[in-house]
C-alpha cells in the first residue's frame, strides 16, 4: 500500500504573492472596494445628519481592524468633515415677526429640529426627521415660560415656510402641525398634492 501523502496546491494559491511568502490571506472586510463604491454615496450633502452619524460609526468600526481598506480612512474623514461643516454652517437665526411677536428662527440640523428663539432664549421647537426630500414633523414643544404668548402658530408658520422654500415635502405627523393646518387651511397649499390629499382625508375634509 502506498502511504505517501499527496497534497494538492491549487494553481491560484501558488500564484498569489501572499501564499509564496507563507502569509495566510486575511478575509476581506465587509466594506470591500467594489461593495464600498456601490454603498458609499457620492453626495454626502444629500444625507440626513442621522444617516451621516450612522455611516461615520460604521466606517470607524471598519478602520479599527488589522487590515482596513485603504479607502476607508478617506471616507471616514469625508464623513467627519461633512458633519463638522454642518455644525459650523447651521442655518443662522432668521428674524421672525408675525402679529406683533418677534423672535428668531433657525434649522438646527445637528439636533434635527426647527427652533424659535425669543429674547435670546429658545421658546420652542419642532422635532423633525429628514428622509430624502421629505421632512416629517414629529413633535412640537413650546417652553412653559412662553406658552401664554401664542408663539406656537409663529413657530409652525416658520417651519412650513422654511421647508417650502427648501422644496422639502412636508409630512405633518405631529398633532400640533395638524391642528395648525386645520385652523389655517391657507397653508395647505405648501404641502405637495399627495400630502395635502392625505391630510384632508384624515381630517374628513
Amino acid at each position: 500500500m502506498n502511504n505517501a501523502l499527496h497534497v494538492h496546491f491549487p494553481t491560484s494559491d501558488l500564484d498569489a504573492p501572499a501564499a509564496l511568502w507563507g502569509h495566510t490571506p486575511q478575509p476581506a472586510p465587509a466594506f470591500n472596494s467594489s461593495a464600498g463604491e456601490a454603498q458609499f454615496p457620492t453626495d454626502l450633502s444629500a444625507l440626513s445628519t442621522r444617516q451621516l452619524r450612522t455611516m461615520c460609526n460604521q466606517t470607524y468600526q471598519l478602520m479599527d481592524t488589522a487590515y482596513p481598506p485603504l479607502e476607508v480612512r478617506e471616507r471616514y474623514e469625508a464623513l467627519v468633515e461633512e458633519l463638522e461643516h454642518r455644525e459650523q454652517t447651521a442655518q443662522a437665526p432668521v428674524p421672525v415677526e408675525t402679529t406683533g411677536q418677534r423672535g428668531t428662527f433657525r434649522d438646527n440640523v445637528l439636533y434635527s429640529r426647527f427652533e424659535l428663539y425669543r429674547d435670546g432664549l429658545m421658546a420652542g421647537y419642532v422635532k423633525y426627521e429628514l428622509r430624502g426630500g421629505e421632512v416629517l414633523l414629529i413633535q412640537a414643544v413650546i417652553d412653559r415660560r412662553f406658552r401664554s404668548m401664542g408663539l406656537e402658530p409663529v413657530l409652525m408658520q416658520s417651519v412650513l415656510m422654511n421647508a417650502h422654500r427648501r422644496r422639502l415635502d412636508i409630512a405633518p405627523y405631529c398633532a400640533e402641525s395638524q391642528e395648525f393646518l386645520r385652523e389655517n387651511p391657507q397653508f395647505l397649499r405648501l404641502l405637495l398634492p399627495h400630502q395635502r390629499d392625505r391630510f384632508l382625508a384624515a381630517a374628513g375634509g
